[in-house]
């Protein structure tokens, strides 16, 4: 069998490269030009294709002879753009459409879509399943929705064999925006808890997400078709998560509170001066979204129907995230 993963080169694409790479499956990796010279490890064994998501010619090559095709390729959310949507959609957005044509004309057996629960936007009802509705705010997850709209039609006009897996956050090593708390933790000692810090969230270790992914792919007969929410074992507060991270860091910490109106506020006009002076900033619109909602989600439909069983608890996640950091001297 033949794989063809897009995003390969990515947090999540990484860890799902070198577990099909462990199991011998033939892989494809569809890989930027920029990356000439200096591939990661874990594309050792892929036969690499050139090019970029949104390129016709390109896309065509890595799909040839493909049964299975794992879409993780995304423009994730940027601060600078986080409000000019033209670029997510023509990656994300164009980049899927294009993917699935050229699928299509390939005729694969099976296309994995990798969603965000971020396109259920703020939840109504706690915790939330797959038939919640649908309400993006931010051009990241509005973008994913418009993928998913566009993946949605061609299952249901084309008989297009699909499945789509809608995350929660995901941590672990590899993960740049987790190792951006840590710092926070481990540098300044001081940590903002948004509305303070009770809302409640369900972050899934990666390798967690890895195995539900591939899941999917061995239970195709009954994943086809369908949409699938993924979450982490534990449910904690934000308050708990930056507690139990700086212990694991084995730093002390101090929490400060601060109001949802007054971080927006804040974040605005950290914006700005990022903007103005060319930096990146701690605090963003989209991160204070993140830390005040909840994000509690229901996984039985997944386990269900193809036995997908979140493995790994907070602590233990963050224990091999934070030795990989420390290891990799990124801490």
């Amino acid at each position: 069998m033949r794989i063809l993963v897009t995003g390969s080169t990515g947090f999540v694409g990484s860890h799902l490269m070198e577990e099909l790479d462990k199991k011998g499956f033939s892989l494809n990796a569809l890989v930027r030009r920029h990356w000439l010279g200096s591939l990661p490890s874990w594309l050792n064994n892929a036969e690499i294709i050139y090019g970029d998501i949104t390129d016709t010619k390109s896309v065509r090559n890595a799909v040839k002879g493909v049964d299975v095709v794992f879409h993780l390729a995304s423009l994730l959310g940027r601060w600078q753009s986080e409000f000019d949507e033209s670029e997510y959609y023509r990656i994300n957005v164009k980049g899927t459409k294009l993917l699935i044509n050229e699928c299509l004309r390939e005729g694969v057996d099976h296309f994995v879509y990798l969603s965000t629960a971020g396109v259920m936007g703020r939840l109504k009802k706690i915790p939330a399943d797959e038939n919640h509705p649908l309400s993006p705010r931010f051009p990241y997850e509005k973008s994913k929705y418009f993928a998913e709209l566009a993946l949605k039609k061609s299952i249901l006009k084309k008989k297009f064999p699909a499945t789509i897996i809608r995350s929660t956050h995901i941590y672990g090593p590899r993960d740049k925006n987790t190792i951006k708390v840590f710092r926070i933790i481990k540098k300044i000692g001081i940590f903002p808890l948004i509305g303070g810090g009770n809302n409640l969230f369900q972050p899934l270790y990666v390798e967690d997400l890895v195995k539900g992914i591939i899941l999917c792919m061995h239970k195709n007969d009954a994943s086809i078709g369908k949409t699938y929410l993924v979450a982490g074992k534990e449910i904690f507060t934000y308050r708990e998560f930056i507690l139990l991270s700086a212990k694991v860091l084995g730093v002390p910490i101090k929490t400060v509170l601060i109001s949802e109106r007054l971080a927006k506020l804040m974040a605005s006009v950290i914006e700005n001066m990022g903007t103005a002076f060319n930096f990146e900033p701690l605090l963003t619109r989209s991160r204070v979204e993140f830390f005040s909602k909840d994000q509690i989600y229901k996984i039985e439909k997944i386990h269900k129907e193809i036995g997908f069983i979140p493995e790994t608890d907070i602590e233990t996640g963050l224990q091999k995230m934070i030795y990989w950091c420390q290891k990799n001297y990124l801490l």
